[in-house]
């Protein structure tokens, strides 16, 4: 394919032995066989493909490559039929086709956005040819398509998704993307501050043509600030991070919200991707792609550690995989997971038709919630 890459990237690559069913027979018969110790971890997921066995290793296991075998992993990676369709969706100058928040209607091109969100969720890194280019594009003229000049994506500021994925790449340095992020970073403290501070939802918002509507200089949280304060740290002293749990305090005892609204220039815009979903309860299918990601999020912000009312949720996910041999096997819809945007994209697996490779992905992103919120254990 003629593509560049570096071995200099993050340690994120697990290569398994082959014998996961006698594994999870073993397990299923074990009392309490929730946390596996690392070599049963490593079986579970050997059959798995290449971008999960690679994240284990790299986030739950923190076990370090071998040059070759990080040469192995990409190479690997672009032998994928999914990453080898997006990369054919990119343009010369980086751009992967030609929207970045809406795809076409009709069309089965993910937006720019979703694209860049896969390739770094497969497990490339910034020294990724493609991906560079991809990220470099947004600091062009240009660069927000059919945002720049719409009026909804100007009113919830589409600038936030860029800021978003500059900070999961973990790009810093140069001046438009740190001041790219820190506004946002801003911006997320601020909806943070705005539950924190208030007393119930409806001295957030009032009711106009029977809609919610935030009023002036309130708003609630959306995905994209999550991302955004997920993936830095520049924000973390002890005074915002008191807010973010009071915060979230609240949020547990509003959730779910009805639909709030922008009010501008006397039009109602939808912001993006408002937390307002029924959140503080288990997973269930209807909640699933939202549910994994605010959990995850919240997980890498560290809100939900001992004492968040969220934590109990988490333990009856544990509870579920414990049921079933350290598996997620519920039946859950594609719906939310298979297609790359901004509201959607988790499968790491190829197709979903295929009933193991929705439990490889569904067990993986389970085990990556609960690792980061610190409920792992030695077997």
């Amino acid at each position: 394919m003629g593509i560049r890459y570096s071995s200099n990237f993050p340690d994120c690559a697990i290569r398994a032995d082959n014998h996961t069913n006698d594994i999870l027979r073993r397990e299923k018969n074990r009392e309490g066989a929730f946390f596996l110790d690392k070599n049963r971890m490593q079986a579970l997921f050997s059959n798995a493909c290449p971008s999960i066995r690679t994240r284990a290793r790299g986030e739950l296991f923190n076990s370090p490559l071998s040059d070759q075998e990080r040469q192995l992993f990409y190479s690997e990676l672009l032998e994928n039929k999914r990453v080898r369709t997006v990369l054919d969706w990119q343009d010369e100058d980086g751009y992967f086709g030609t929207r970045l928040h809406t795809p076409p209607a009709k069309s089965r091109v993910w937006p720019h956005e979703g694209c860049v969100r896969f390739l770094m969720e497969m497990g490339f890194r910034t020294d990724f040819q493609p991906l560079r280019k991809a990220l470099n594009v947004m600091l062009t003229e240009g660069w927000a398509k059919e945002c720049d000049g719409s009026f909804a994506a100007e009113a919830f500021g589409y600038e936030c998704i860029r800021a978003s994925l500059f900070a999961q790449a973990g790009l810093y340095g140069k001046r438009l993307i740190d001041d790219a992020i820190e506004r946002w970073i801003q911006v997320a403290l601020g909806a943070f501050a705005c539950v924190a501070g208030a007393e119930n939802y409806d001295s957030l918002t009032y009711v106009i043509r029977g809609k919610h509507a935030f009023r002036p200089g309130k708003y609630l949280p959306t995905i994209y600030m999550l991302r955004v304060l997920a993936y830095t740290e520049s924000w973390r002293t002890p005074e915002n991070l008191e807010m973010l749990r009071r915060a979230y305090d609240r949020l547990y005892e509003w959730l779910p919200l009805p639909p709030s609204y922008l009010k501008k220039e006397g039009r109602l815009v939808a912001p993006a991707g408002n937390i307002t979903m029924r959140l503080n309860a288990d997973i269930t299918e209807q909640t699933g792609f939202w549910w994994f990601s605010f959990y995850e999020l919240s997980a890498r912000l560290g809100m939900l550690n001992e004492g968040s009312p969220f934590r109990k949720h988490l333990e009856s996910l544990a509870g579920l995989l414990r049921e079933n041999g350290g598996l997620f096997l519920e039946d859950f819809s594609k719906n939310g997971y298979v297609f790359w945007s901004g509201y959607s994209g988790m499968a790491l697996e190829d197709d979903w038709k295929i009933r193991q490779r929705r439990v490889n992905d569904l067990t993986f992103r389970s085990r990556l919630i609960l690792t980061l919120a610190g409920m792992e254990e030695e077997g």
